[in-house]
């Protein structure tokens, strides 16, 4: 993004010399710089659109709400901010050039977008927001974590005196990597990849209780990183903010469902549809596996069977406020041996179709009935 007539451009915004075509050419390059912000932001994977499909002029017109509030007047019909902002460098000898001038109004509207896109996700999603503030009340005020940010997405991770020998966190002084400060990149394990988030969720829920704090909650997610060698040795904020999320919903959930009291015939009846669409799930799921799976030889008939068994256990936890597990956990039940890697080469694609499968038709049922 090239300007080079910003040194008599911005003068003229401050003094309220300009035309109107001054203004445009202005008004204009600050949306671009706030347009580039929210379209690199998209890039590193943040939800910035309201709506899921994309509209060509959705992102321009976020982005000339971001920096609009740049542009108020005062009752001299002065741009306050703007004045306020660059009349301090323009007093400089001797001022600054285009270039100069175009780092400073990066670095203001970008500025500018970030506050106005906090605001926005606080007004879209609330509940998102305060899991955003907790975690990061969490983090200031444990010693045993650090983050840093890259490629502007924020890292969380243990700091690496809690894994030092003999070490006490409790009166050991623990070094934080300063804001500016590139973590060891041996102990973050940079070359690996981030944990995919179902694989961070499923050995998540193995240690996982309704009643942790929110600091627990990352101790755990980040524990898992630390013995999933493969994988960078921290956690994107987002990742954890969306984890939480998802464990809170269920654990509400579960409530309301445990909320349902059979008192009345009304609610006996209901209770009775529930367990009769769970019944005709089973007998589709039954069909799945036998037809699909066991007759191609896929799986065997033993396998199947275990299958249909663990896919009932899933249907009975949703049903009965059961404490929340992973469909690894649900099948070692019937698999003791089973271990993590077994299950991920050998179970994960079919099982968890199939679980995918089984709450997909439920909730089908559930919706007729409700």
């Amino acid at each position: 993004m090239k300007m080079t007539n910003l040194g008599i451009l911005i003068p003229k915004i401050c003094d309220s010399t300009y035309s109107q075509s001054d203004l445009y050419q202005f008004v204009n390059l600050v949306q671009k710089i706030s347009l580039s912000y929210l379209k690199y932001q998209e890039v590193i994977g943040k939800h910035i659109r309201w709506e899921r499909r994309e509209r060509n002029s959705e992102l321009e017109d976020m982005a000339i709400d971001c920096v609009a509030g740049l542009f108020m007047r005062n009752d001299e019909n002065e741009f306050v901010q703007l004045k306020r902002y660059f009349e301090p460098h323009l007093a400089g000898i001797p001022a600054p050039d285009d270039e100069e001038l175009l780092i400073l109004l990066r670095r203001l509207a970008i500025k500018k977008t970030k506050q106005e896109l906090s605001r926005i996700f606080k007004e879209r999603d609330p509940e998102g927001a305060k899991i955003i503030r907790n975690i990061r009340v969490a983090v200031k005020n444990s010693n045993d974590f650090g983050t840093f940010k890259e490629m502007g997405r924020e890292y969380i991770f243990f700091q690496p005196a809690v894994f030092a020998p003999a070490n006490d966190c409790a009166n050991t002084p623990v070094h934080t990597v300063g804001e500016d400060e590139i973590p060891d990149d041996e102990y973050l394990r940079r070359e690996q990849p981030v944990i995919p988030e179902k694989t961070l969720r499923d050995l998540y829920l193995e240690n996982y209780t309704p009643k942790d704090h929110v600091s627990t909650s990352i101790r755990k997610m980040l524990k898992v990183t630390t013995e999933e060698e493969k994988f960078m040795n921290c956690l994107p904020t987002d990742a954890i903010a969306r984890l939480i999320r998802y464990t809170n919903f269920e654990v509400v959930r579960s409530k309301l469902i445990s909320q349902i009291a059979v008192d009345s015939p009304l609610d006996y009846v209901r209770m009775k549809e529930i367990e009769e669409a769970k019944r005709n799930v089973l007998v589709k799921i039954k069909s799945k596996i036998q037809v699909q799976y066991v007759h191609s030889n896929k799986i065997s008939p033993e396998k199947g069977d275990i299958y249909y068994r663990t896919l009932a256990d899933v249907l009975d936890d949703i049903t009965h406020n059961k404490k929340i597990e992973s469909y690894y956990r649900h099948l070692r039940k019937y698999v003791p041996e089973l271990t993590q890697k077994q299950y991920r080469s050998d179970e994960r694609t079919i099982f968890e179709y199939l679980g995918k499968l089984t709450k997909k038709w439920f909730r089908e049922y559930l919706k007729d009935l409700l």
